[in-house]
This record gives structure tokens, sequence and C-alpha cells, in this order.
């Protein structure tokens, strides 16, 4: 008998600690909002992503995993700005889970906290391409809308779990302050792209470009998300050798094809950058990223 309760002591104690511990179950739509949400939550949160950072979130297909997850969330992280609009909405109407429902506590749309570049007021439609009319989705490429981010997610950890509130808004603050000293020293790498034109692939790095000072004066897509053609390719040629661009900017998923062309025609150096969390082996933070960014442009200056 008193060997069966202080076994029946032990199990209360063991669930008493785990109670203490309870993480806050966050699900986000992709690893850069996974990094993000680690950093602030630390100890008290459990994170997992719903896409890979080595993959392109606007076409991710919905699978029963991804429903599970979404179904046990407390919280649900997401770009917005219609990035997850082909397949988020059906997995939330899957998943049934009021809490992380648009309007309720437990979702938030970080593109309601950074300001958006490229908004269109004029009617879109599918002739333009894959073009986002609420904006530019690709805004945690700029590492001062990350500061933005982490503030936001702070603020709403806090009100699902006021006990550590300060504990996350310590943590955020934190944030900001290692982000601040790592950006001097990446503005510094990246001094020398201050001003000068760059070719992108995709209409990804608006918000690099805005951090760091570059311009980004055309794209090998001839509209978002429509693959180039001879023509395009051609006129790009053109456009290459008249303004003397030196560096073409892309994203490790797309094809390389175009690039080495363009290479091969014009000798524009091509660097290929991670664009999320997660894009390659050893990005593992928001500023692993950042790190990996500035490394790929001198890798590129190197060709």
């Amino acid at each position: 008998m008193k060997q069966l309760r202080c076994i029946l002591l032990s199990l209360l104690l063991l669930t008493i600690s785990v109670t203490g511990h309870a993480s806050i179950r966050i699900v986000t739509t992709t690893q850069d909002l996974a990094a993000l949400a680690e950093a602030v939550g630390g100890e008290y949160v459990d994170v997992q992503s719903l896409t890979p950072g080595s993959s392109d979130p606007h076409f991710a297909v919905a699978k029963p995993s991804m429903i599970r997850k979404v179904f046990r969330a407390d919280l649900l992280l997401i770009i917005g700005a219609d990035m997850e609009i082909g397949w988020l909405p059906p997995l939330l109407q899957s998943a049934r889970n009021a809490r992380v429902q648009p309007g309720n506590p437990g979702h938030l749309n970080l593109a309601s906290v950074v300001p958006l570049l490229g908004k269109l007021s004029a009617p879109v439609s599918r002739a333009l391409g894959d073009v986002h009319a609420k904006g530019n989705p690709h805004y945690w490429l700029n590492p001062r809308n990350g500061v933005h981010m982490a503030q936001a997610i702070a603020a709403r950890l806090g009100e699902l779990d006021p006990d550590h509130a300060a504990y996350y808004e310590g943590r955020s603050q934190s944030f900001a302050q290692t982000l601040d000293v790592k950006l001097l020293g990446w503005r510094e790498a990246l001094a020398y792209l201050e001003g000068r034109p760059v070719i992108a692939y995709h209409t990804s790095f608006v918000y690099l470009a805005e951090a760091f000072g570059f311009r980004i004066v055309d794209e090998v897509e001839p509209k978002p998300g429509i693959a180039p053609s001879a023509a395009s390719l051609s006129a790009l040629l053109k456009r290459i050798k008249a303004d003397d661009i030196g560096v073409l900017i892309m994203e490790p998923y797309y094809e390389r094809r175009s690039a080495r062309y363009l290479n091969e025609q014009t000798g524009i150096h091509i660097a290929v950058l991670p664009q999320s969390v997660g894009a390659r082996k050893g990005i593992d933070s928001y500023f692993e990223l950042f790190d990996a960014i500035v490394t790929a442009f001198k890798d590129a200056e190197d060709q």
C-alpha cells in the first residue's frame, strides 16, 4: 500500500510539472515564421511549420499530416498577402479548429504588421501573371520587418499566455537588439551593392533590395510566375549589356538553364540566394538566413 501511495504521488507530481510547463502549440505556414516563433517563444512553445524552407510556399499541397497539425494548434502564424491562398483555406476548413480561424486570437496574419510593397489598386487578372494585389508577400527578406514580426508574435503569445507575457516581450527585445548588431555587419558586407542595378529571376527580392540598397531593374520571368521565352531572354540580354548589369539573383528552386544562358552570353554573375530559413542545410535561424544570403552574394562575386 505504501509503495502504491508513492507511485500515485509521483504520478501526481509529474502531472503538475507537465501542466505547469505546457507549451503553446504554434503552427506556421513557413519555416521563417517557425524560426521567429521559436526565437520569441523559447521554452514555452512547441512550433511546427507546414512547409519546408526548401520549397516554394505559394504551391504547397494540403496533406493529412498538415490537417492534423492545424487541428491541434493553439496559434497559427501565416505570411498572408495571399501567399498561401491556393492551399490554406481548404486546409483550415478541413482542420475544423475554431481557435485558429481568421478573426480569432489563435490566427495571426503577419502581413498586417509590416509595410507591404507592391500593392495594386487596379483589378488583377491572370493575364498579369502571379501577382499579389494586397502586396508583395516576401516581406521577411527585409530584416527590419523581422523585428515587427517578432514583436507581433510576442504580443499575441502574451495574450494567449499572460503568465509569460513578460518573458515573450523580453525575448522579442533581445531578438531586436541582436538583429541591430547583425544588420550593421550585413550592410557593411554588402555595401558594394549600394545603388547597383540587379536582375532577379522572380519578384521575391524587392524587400531585400530595400534593405541593402541595390536596384532590381528587371526579372528573368517576363511576368511573375511565367517561364521566360526565347524572345524575353533576348530582350534581357540587350538590357544587361546596355546597362552593364553585373548580378542576377534567384532562388534555389527555379530552373537554372535561363540563368546559365545569360551568364554565358554576358558574363553576368549568378547569385543563388536562400530565400527562407531551411532553404538549405545549416540555415536554421532568421539570423543564419541573412548570413547565408551575404555569403551567396560574395560567392557570386568570386565566380
